[in-house]
């Protein structure tokens, strides 16, 4: 039997958790195909914006924000531990100071445009990131 080396295994690992990913975002928006206009307000609420197109087919967007990420930035730990002798027992206490300053980088959106005609769901543009966009699955 060959063995499969450490780093093409977790190559592996990623490109399947990545795909998985990926797939959740789309999940979300299959779950609404066929659904009525009034479905969806009753899910999300009124749309940030809507218009009619010269065929008739009604557009809406929504859209959602999640929350600022906080990067912190360098930091240096100092700590100090005291056993018990021979027993294995013992205390720790340590504290971190920052050096320099973190990073807050604005919030992710997940923009959600939705074209109804005759009040049924037919076409869907979803753009944002999925650990967003995942979260508008319609409930079952």
């Amino acid at each position: 039997m060959k063995s499969v080396p450490v780093a093409c295994l977790a190559a592996s690992l990623a490109l399947g958790a990545l795909l998985a990913g990926c797939a959740t975002t789309e999940k979300a928006k299959e779950s609404w195909v066929g659904a009525s206009y009034d479905e969806v307000v009753r899910a999300w609420g009124p749309p940030v914006r809507g218009g009619k197109l010269s065929d008739g087919a009604e557009v809406h967007t929504w859209w959602s924000e999640g929350a600022p990420t906080y990067r912190g930035g360098a930091s240096i730990g100092f700590g100090g531990f005291r056993g018990s002798g021979g027993g294995g027992g013992g205390v720790g206490v340590g504290i971190g100071v920052p050096i320099g300053s973190g990073s807050v980088e604005p919030p992710s959106r997940c923009e959600r445009t939705l074209t109804f005609r005759d009040g049924r769901l037919v076409e869907q543009s979803w753009i944002g990131p999925d650990e967003i966009c995942s979260a508008y699955t319609r409930a079952k």
